[in-house]
Parts: structure tokens; C-alpha cells; sequence
């Protein structure tokens, strides 16, 4: 009679290689949607960091037409309401109204912010 090896029977393999071959299902599985998870993470952080970087331009381009409108800037700092989100924006003015330090605190619709600081040349 044949000796029969530990890991078969007659019927084919037995539990440890089922669970061996599930285990590495489930490891791949789970690898996957937390993969899934952090792909979503990377998409809304880029889409507000676009929606940061549209609110920075959207601000300075109205800034700088309210300059050149000749717009009275009564106060400093200067708000702004966007569909994105809201602008503060500090202003220096450094040569004869031709030049300004400009200071922006965005804050998006999600509640992320950003501070950055730009200049604007008026010619």
C-alpha cells in the first residue's frame, strides 16, 4: 500500500492550502480598497488645491481691476466671496500706487486654507 502524504487525501488538497489561498485573497482584497481609499484622499486634495489656486487668481484679478477702475480702497484688508470659497486679502502699496505687497488668506467651501503672499506690477 502507497503511503499517503500528509497535505493530500482522496479527495485533493485539505484545509491548510484553502486557507492559505483564501488568506492571500483577503490580504488582496483589503489591499486594495485601502488603496482605493487613499486614491480618494490624493483626488479631493488636489481638486481643493485647484480650487485654492482659481480663488488666488480670481482675487488678484479682481484686485488688480478695482485698481485700475480706480476703485477706493477703504479698507484693508480687502474681502472677497467667491462660489469656491473666501478671500482676505492685506494689501501694501509700495511705489506710487504702481506697485503692491499683497497678502492672501484663501479659505474653500471644504474648510481648507491657504495663506500666500504675491506681488502686482501695474503698468
Amino acid at each position: 500500500m502507497k503511503k499517503q502524504l500528509s497535505f493530500t487525501s482522496n479527495n485533493g488538497f485539505i484545509l491548510p492550502y484553502v486557507l492559505f489561498v483564501i488568506a492571500i485573497a483577503l490580504i488582496t482584497i483589503t489591499a486594495s480598497i485601502n488603496m482605493y481609499q487613499n486614491e480618494i484622499q490624493i483626488t479631493n486634495n488636489q481638486t481643493d488645491q485647484m480650487r485654492i489656486e482659481t480663488l488666488l487668481q480670481m482675487a488678484r484679478t479682481t484686485f488688480k481691476e478695482d485698481i485700475l477702475l480706480g476703485k477706493e480702497m477703504n479698507s484693508n484688508p480687502v474681502y472677497y466671496k467667491f462660489p469656491y470659497g473666501n478671500v482676505q486679502l492685506d494689501y501694501i502699496v509700495l511705489d506710487d500706487e504702481k506697485e503692491y505687497h499683497l497678502f492672501f488668506n484663501i479659505t474653500t467651501d471644504s474648510e481648507a486654507t491657504f495663506t500666500i503672499t504675491n506681488k502686482l506690477l501695474l503698468e
